[in-house]
């Protein structure tokens, strides 16, 4: 899947205009609630053989759900063992691409961003654990409202997908839908 790269915009109307409708689709991505069921019936969709984003996309997302979800628990269910990702891919699949049609982009912005915003010469996926947590701290609290809604939306998308997988629950509390699969109200 083909992605535009990510080039500074002259400042034309277009271009505010661009740059106010990618700051549109990360606030409202970082505002995204879901609850388990319906992620995990998004998830249930992902055996289309498509993918939202692409391999590269992919890890660099997956180690940044790493870092994110990392709870020191001995007991959390390691993120790479869950459906986590796939959740993700599937949701974002189902979402209406005005609304996740930044997310490729704002990964990248994530994987070069130690390079970028730091002058660190290292991509994020290269960087160790303490690395990886800076840079994500330079996210979440930068002086940039569009490097801190793509934390947070990406933040939510990562929360959304591991905890709606049925092994995190007990991290949480959550013991289940009232009504398993194939129950209904009468």
């Amino acid at each position: 899947m083909p992605h535009e790269s990510f080039a500074p915009t002259p400042l034309t109307r277009r271009g505010f205009l661009q740059w106010g409708a990618a700051t549109t689709a990360l606030a409202g991505l970082a505002q995204l609630r879901v609850v388990p069921a319906q992620a995990q019936a998004a998830a249930a969709a992902a055996g289309t053989g498509r993918s939202f984003f692409d391999p590269r996309e992919t890890e660099i997302l997956t180690q940044l759900a790493e870092r994110l979800v990392d709870t020191g628990e001995p007991d959390a269910p390691v993120l790479r063992e869950t459906q986590a990702i796939a959740t993700i891919d599937a949701l974002c699949r189902e979402l209406d691409p005005a609304l996740t049609s930044i997310l490729p982009t704002a990964l990248r912005l994530f994987e070069w961003g130690p390079v970028l915003f730091e002058l660190r010469p290292s991509r994020f996926t290269r960087l160790d654990a303490a690395g990886q947590d800076a840079s994500l701290r330079g996210w979440m609290t930068s002086r940039l409202a569009l490097r801190r809604q793509g934390f947070l939306a990406v933040r939510n998308l990562t929360l959304l997908g591991y905890y709606s997988q049925p092994e995190t629950w007990p991290l949480i509390g959550y013991a289940g839908p009232l009504l398993r699969d194939g129950e209904r109200r009468s």
